[in-house]
C-alpha cells in the first residue's frame, strides 16, 4: 500500500513540476473527449428518434377514380390480413372530404366550387414495428404498382434518411475522434518521455540501490492515468455545460433540431465512455513510453 502511495505522490510531483506541458496535454485530452462526447450525444439522440419514428410508419394509397369497387375490397382484405399491418382503414371520397372540412374549416368554401368530391378514395395503413423495414418497403412498392392505385404517400423514407444521417454522424465522430485520440496519445507519450529524461539520474540511482522496474515505472503509469482521468472529467463538465446551456444561447439551432435532440437528458453511458477512453489513452500512452525509454 505504501509503494502505491509513494508512486501516486511522485506522479503528482511530476505533473506539478512540468505544469505547462501537462496543462497542454490535459487540454488536448479534454478537447478530444469533448468531441467524442458531442458525437456520441448526437448519435444517441438520432438513434432514439429513429426508433420512435420507425414505430409510427404509415402509408396512404390513393385510388384512381375509375377503380372497380370489388378490386378495392379485395385489396383492402389482403392488406388487412397481412402480418406487417397493424391497422388498415378504407376512406371513401366523401369521408376524405369531411375530414378535410374538419381540419381546415377556413377552406371549406373552396369545396363548394366542385360538383363532386375532389378527394380520391384512399387506404390508410399503420404498420407494425420492425427493426428491419425491408419487408415493409417491399410491401409498399408492390401495392403502389397496382393499376387501381393513383399515388402513394409513405413516411418510411424519412426514417431511412435519418438512419443514414445517424450512420454518417457516427462515422464522422469516429474519424475525428480517432485523429484526436492519436494526437492525445502522442502528446502523453512525449510528456512521459520528457519526465523520464528529466528524472534520468534519479532512475539510475534507484536501479543501483536495487529498486525493481515496476517500482520505477509505476509513477509514470499513474501520471498518464491521472492526465487521462482528469482530462475526461474536464471534458465531461464541458459537455454537460454546453448541452445544458445551449438552449439559452442557440435558440435558432434548438428550434431546427426540435424533436430530434433532447437537451434535457444526457445518458450516463456517454460520461462513462469518456472516462474509460481518457484512462485508456493515458495508461497505454505511458506504458508505451516507459517500455521504450526505461525498458522491460
Amino acid at each position: 500500500m505504501s509503494i502505491i502511495k509513494t508512486a501516486f505522490s511522485n506522479s503528482l510531483k511530476n505533473i506539478f513540476r512540468n505544469r505547462t506541458v501537462n496543462s497542454l496535454s490535459l487540454g488536448i485530452i479534454s478537447f478530444t473527449l469533448f468531441i467524442f462526447g458531442i458525437f456520441n450525444f448526437l448519435s444517441y439522440n438520432i438513434s432514439d428518434f429513429t426508433k420512435t419514428f420507425s414505430k409510427n410508419i404509415e402509408a396512404i394509397f390513393y385510388f384512381k377514380d375509375n377503380a372497380a369497387k370489388f378490386k378495392i375490397e379485395m385489396l383492402y382484405k389482403q392488406v388487412k390480413d397481412s402480418e406487417l399491418v397493424k391497422k388498415c382503414t378504407y376512406k371513401t371520397k366523401s369521408q376524405s372530404e369531411m375530414e378535410f372540412s374538419k381540419e381546415f374549416p377556413e377552406l371549406k368554401h373552396i369545396l363548394k366550387e366542385y360538383k363532386t368530391s375532389p378527394f380520391p378514395a384512399s387506404l390508410d395503413i399503420v404498420f407494425n414495428f420492425y427493426e428491419d423495414n425491408t419487408k415493409i418497403i417491399s410491401f409498399v412498392n408492390e401495392v403502389g404498382k397496382l393499376r387501381i392505385i393513383e399515388s402513394k404517400q409513405v413516411n418510411i423514407d424519412w426514417a431511412e434518411k435519418i438512419n443514414k444521417l445517424k450512420k454518417f454522424i457516427s462515422f464522422l465522430g469516429l474519424f475525428l475522434s480517432g485523429i484526436l485520440i492519436f494526437i492525445s496519445a502522442f502528446i502523453i507519450f512525449n510528456v512521459i518521455k520528457l519526465n523520464i529524461f528529466y528524472r534520468k539520474e534519479e532512475i539510475l540511482i534507484l536501479k543501483l540501490v536495487g529498486a525493481t522496474n515496476w517500482y520505477i515505472k509505476t509513477p509514470f503509469i499513474i501520471e498518464g492515468a491521472i492526465l487521462g482521468f482528469f482530462g475526461s472529467i474536464l471534458s465531461s463538465v464541458l459537455l454537460f455545460a454546453v448541452i445544458k446551456f445551449a438552449p439559452n444561447y442557440a435558440s435558432s439551432i434548438i428550434e431546427l433540431s426540435k424533436g430530434l435532440l433532447d437537451f434535457s437528458t444526457i445518458p450516463i453511458s456517454i460520461f462513462l465512455k469518456m472516462v474509460i477512453l481518457g484512462l485508456s489513452i493515458g495508461l497505454f500512452s505511458s506504458l508505451f513510453s516507459i517500455r521504450k525509454y526505461i525498458g522491460n
